[in-house]
């Protein structure tokens, strides 16, 4: 089911969420990140080093809570993460651009090869409240 045109609003709105993966003892992990919208995905840059990798690759049922400050409202997104690792470029400056007006260095693919980043798209297939 798509997002009401409220729930879109504030995930296109907002940069900051908490990411809530399965560790591999069935708890639920919770982590900060920043993140982009684009095209009915949620985009988010990490690193392989980090469990949230691990417990994706495991299990890529993820949850995702977006809160807007003001006022309160949030959203809730439930989905399937999938892990791209080869064409991370494009959508991990549109994360890092949420976060930084910065310039990308000129070197940024390199970076990001040297940091081990990946690139997680999240499929949405549930939207709460």
């Amino acid at each position: 089911m798509p997002p009401t045109s409220e729930q879109e609003a504030l995930i296109k709105e907002q940069s900051l969420g908490i990411l809530a993966t399965v560790k591999k003892d069935g708890s639920p992990q919770l982590t900060p990140i920043y993140y982009a919208y684009e095209d009915g995905q949620i985009l988010i840059s990490i690193t392989k080093t980090r469990a949230k990798y691990h417990n994706i690759k495991r299990n890529p049922q993820v949850t995702m809570c977006i809160v807007k400050a003001e006022g309160r409202p949030y959203v809730t997104v439930s989905g399937r993460a999938e892990i791209e690792e080869q064409d991370i470029v494009d959508g991990t400056a549109k994360v890092f651009k949420r976060f930084s007006d910065r310039p990308l260095p000129d070197n940024f693919e390199d970076g990001l090869r040297e940091q081990q980043r990946v690139l997680v798209k999240i499929t949405p297939d549930r939207f709460i409240p």
